[in-house]
């Protein structure tokens, strides 16, 4: 038991003149292996299949509990009305507030697929001001992370300062205590079950527009930041404590707007793919390829869009610091509204400047509306001296006086080669043949005695010499 859950009753007392406004409705969205409870009033409850019988947010067997939406408009704090829930509250520190007005709340829409989520939405007001937020909270069957989307709006077009937050007092599993955490490819924060529990279980808040702060600390820590509206920016895994968490955007009618969108999600159990949480992601094929200097070959890079997400805009395509040596081109560069398909992206290897080596994590990047998603590969760049195998040599032979010889060498090894004959006798390189630049060579008509000709073939890494063939004439 924790030690200050007894405070519920004091906030209650505290606010009571105000829940008589408020009587909370509940819709719930009966999924696997989510269930979601969605309260009028902005706050949520969540069970997860994995962990039957508990709920994922204190209080743990509260139909609502203490997760959910708070706004600080012009300086002052707005909440959902936790006070009010017949299941109690942990939310003392946050103390006196401004409870959400409750204006609506749907049934669920949808089919649960990614094509059709589960959709319900919340319309609340903050009681003296002309804002309003509508809350559109979307499930797809068998995942384990649901999204919601906070639209803030004036009716009057009117600016207002807005710092939108969303925080929680998390359960992990069956434990109220956890380590806090943060996941820096999804820029999350929240908790994970203690060291030498079993399994590896969080959950997470997941900024899927991008986040001003953060923290993850002491369930009640939590609520005096959010009181304060000062987030710490901190979360620091240590203690197995009992642990909360929230995110912040800060100033979001910045300039003149009246209108404004911001989205989260919320997971359990498994950390979910980053690609889950933005508009389109890309992706390139293959992922790994093996080249030699002086080669090109073809990765295919593909953006896919998210379906849960409004996104028809064109996404162009960039590379993104390459080592010196290496170049990427894309055909086409841009590809038109609504940005889903694949372009090709030739790699090119420089001859002479790139040094052979494993080059990992090199990017792809692809830019449309306001989102920039990337994709990584890996290239080996594997450089080997070229060799010139016994029967792959030049071959010495007779031919008629006055007439001409071909002469033919066959390299072995990595990467582009380059060939230069001479006359003379093999590393004697002082009498370079102009235009004998190729496999092959066409001698000068021979007269009088032999005449003797090699090969110099080289790549990036190195070079070989033929052996002498003999050009005799009868």
């Amino acid at each position: 038991m924790r030690r200050v859950r007894m405070s519920f009753v004091a906030v209650a007392l505290a606010v009571f003149a105000v829940t008589a406004a408020y009587g909370q409705s509940v819709t719930t969205i009966d999924a696997n292996p989510l269930t979601i409870n969605i309260g009028s009033d902005g706050s949520f409850q969540i069970f997860n299949a994995a962990v039957p019988g508990v709920g994922q947010v204190f209080p743990t067997s509260a139909g609502l509990a203490d997760m959910g939406l708070f706004a600080h408009i012009d300086g002052v704090l707005h909440a959902p009305n936790f006070a009010a829930h017949p299941g109690g509250t942990a939310t003392g520190n946050l103390g006196s507030y401004t409870p959400w007005q409750e204006l609506s709340l749907s049934s669920v829409r949808g089919a649960g697929t990614q094509e059709s989520p589960f959709t319900v939405t919340v319309a609340l007001a903050a009681p003296g001001t002309d804002v309003r937020v509508t809350m559109n909270v979307t499930y797809v069957r068998g995942a384990n992370f649901f999204r919601v989307r906070h639209n803030f709006f004036s009716t009057t077009n009117t600016h207002h300062e807005i710092d939108a937050t969303f925080g929680a007092d998390i359960f992990l599993a069956a434990s109220d205590a956890g380590v806090f955490v943060s996941v820096p490819e999804l820029a999350a924060v929240g908790g994970r079950n203690c060291p030498g529990t079993e399994g590896n279980y969080n959950i997470l808040l997941i900024p899927i527009t991008t986040a001003s702060r953060f923290t993850a600390s002491f369930f009640s820590d939590v609520w005096t930041q959010i009181k304060a509206n000062a987030l710490n920016n901190t979360a620091v895994s240590g203690d197995c404590v009992d642990n909360g968490a929230a995110i912040q955007w800060q100033n979001l009618m910045s300039g003149t707007a009246t209108n404004v969108e911001v989205a989260n999600a919320v997971s359990f159990g498994a950390v979910p793919s980053a690609a889950n949480f933005h508009p389109f992601s890309i992706s390139v094929d293959p992922s790994f390829v093996t080249i030699s200097p002086g080669e090109s070959t073809v990765l295919n890079v593909t953006s896919t869009r998210n379906p849960e997400f409004d996104f028809n805009a064109p996404v162009r395509f960039s590379a993104g610091t390459l080592p010196p040596g290496m170049t990427l081109s894309f055909a086409p560069a841009e590809l038109p509204a609504p940005g889903a398909g694949t372009v090709k992206a030739t790699l090119t290897i420089d001859n002479a400047t790139i040094f052979p080596g494993f080059y990992e994590n090199l990017v792809i990047l692809g830019a449309g509306g306001n989102e920039v998603r990337s994709a990584v590969f890996a290239v080996n760049v594997l450089c080997t001296p070229p060799t010139i195998l016994g029967v792959s040599q030049p071959q010495s032979q007779s031919v008629a006086s006055g007439t001409r010889a071909r002469l033919r060498v066959k390299a072995e090894g990595g990467g582009a080669f380059t060939y230069q004959w001479f006359n003379g006798f093999t590393g004697m390189d002082r009498s370079p043949i102009a235009g004998a630049t190729s496999t092959e060579f066409e001698t000068p008509p021979v007269t009088g005695g032999p005449q003797s000709f090699w090969v110099r073939v080289s790549n990036a890494c190195g070079s070989v010499d033929s052996n002498t063939a003999f050009v005799t004439p009868q």
